[in-house]
């Protein structure tokens, strides 16, 4: 099959998108089909000669489909094509082709309800994210809906096969931390996140929600406030309060495991902006924020790495990167990652609701080097194994039964807590 991928060439270089866009590239690939990347210049509505060029790659391209990363190619759907009969159609529908958008953020914060085809399907890295999605953009209509969360390319493996001086990172953290969104920024109409869509009832009652429920899965917490409030009026933005909160949570979560760690005596590098301003003890190393590949070098030399997640019911990207060089990963995101690992410790899990265990589990691990040393190996092994973009494209392609506009997989059921 021939698969167009949209490229935004824009983007920053040596982000997660360009390294994304090489590991679908390079899995499509190896599973035998033809990936064309179509390069455009910026978000939004194309120029002139970009729809022009776009249309004579689809009018004798005959794709089977169109991979779309982060949606970020959702202006060049905007293009239309004028009809016989004088009616103008969307692109992508006009040659019948499926248009499979990847989510790899939470749905409200990319732009999925922006793009115009028939045959839509989302993939999404949560299985919670079905659930938001609805209640964000209630008129959106799918065709199918995948979970796929980021995978791996095995080249990003960094790490030394044996254990050494290399390895000298007692336990990494990667993350930027906005300390200003540490409050209830909703409230505070000086703050650089204020805005004036927010109704802080609303906020407050889904923080409070997830703040006692912090091993709940975000959609969870949000219906739990809602059956508090009652139902909000047609129309309501649930966008931009999902998005606040959601922003709150992660900066808390960071904040709260990564000082609860450092707290604990272990000694830790940080890496990211915004760490140098809350006051971390000396056992703590600060580093400047890197590009996707010093994320890599770094995850090579640590010998464990915190992740602190949103992603309840799912994966982001760095946990599935740090078992493939050899790390043990410490996250709380245990639904679908304790599924997914099974018995093999290479991942390990803790809860938000006592990070004291967490710091006398880290402890232990690291006083154990050769079971430490193992259980890296059982997760690079684990990730290798499931979890590299071969899989991801395989699966999202197997759910999407091409040329015949139905699906074959379904969402498997979100664990309810």
């Amino acid at each position: 099959m021939r698969i167009l991928l949209p490229f935004c060439r824009s983007v920053p270089e040596r982000t997660f998108y360009q390294d994304f866009h090489q590991g679908v590239t390079e899995a499509l690939r190896e599973l035998g089909h033809e990936p064309i990347r179509f390069s455009f210049a910026t978000m939004g509505e194309p120029p002139q000669e970009e729809a022009q060029a776009l249309y004579r790659q689809i009018e004798r391209g005959n794709f089977s489909a169109i991979l779309d990363l982060a949606c970020w190619g959702y202006g060049l759907s905007h293009i239309t094509l004028v009809m016989q009969d004088g009616s103008k159609q969307p692109i992508f529908d006009v040659f019948n082709v499926p248009y499979a958008g990847m989510l790899l953020d939470q749905p409200y914060n990319q732009a999925i309800n922006g793009i115009q085809a028939r045959r839509l399907y989302a993939t999404y890295p949560d299985l919670g994210h079905p659930e938001q999605m609805r209640l964000v953009f209630p008129e959106l209509r799918l065709q199918g809906e995948i979970f796929a969360p980021p995978a791996i390319r095995p080249e990003n493996d960094r790490s030394a096969a044996e254990w050494g001086s290399s390895r000298d990172i007692d336990v990494l953290y990667v993350g930027n931390l906005a300390s200003d969104a540490l409050e209830r920024f909703w409230h505070n109409r000086a703050s650089g996140y204020w805005h004036d869509s927010y109704n802080p009832v609303v906020c407050d009652a889904i923080a409070d929600a997830a703040l006692a429920q912090p091993d709940r899965s975000f959609h969870l917490n949000v219906q739990a406030a809602l059956a508090q409030l009652g139902k909000p009026p047609p129309g309501f933005d649930f966008g931009s309060q999902l998005r606040a909160v959601e922003c709150f949570l992660r900066v808390n979560f960071r904040y709260d495991a990564v000082v609860s760690l450092a707290r604990s005596g272990i000694h830790m590098r940080v890496i990211g902006k915004g760490w140098d301003k809350i006051g971390l003890p000396a056992n703590v190393e600060l580093g400047a924020e890197t590009d996707y590949d010093g994320f890599f070098r770094l995850a090579g030399q640590a010998k464990i790495c915190l992740d602190a997640s949103t992603y309840l019911d799912g994966a982001n990207d760095r946990v599935f990167s740090y078992a493939l060089n050899r790390a043990v990963c410490f996250t709380n995101a245990a639904s679908y990652l304790r599924r997914a690992f099974g018995k093999n410790d290479g991942m390990r899990f803790y809860s938000m609701r006592n990070l004291s265990e967490l710091g006398e589990q880290v402890k232990m691990l690291l006083a154990r080097p050769n079971e430490l040393r193992e259980a890296g190996e059982r997760a690079r092994q684990a990730v290798l194994s499931s979890h590299t973009w071969r899989h991801r494209v395989g699966g999202i392609l197997g759910a999407m039964r091409l040329g015949s506009g139905t699906m074959t997989g379904v969402l498997p059921p979100v664990p309810r807590r």
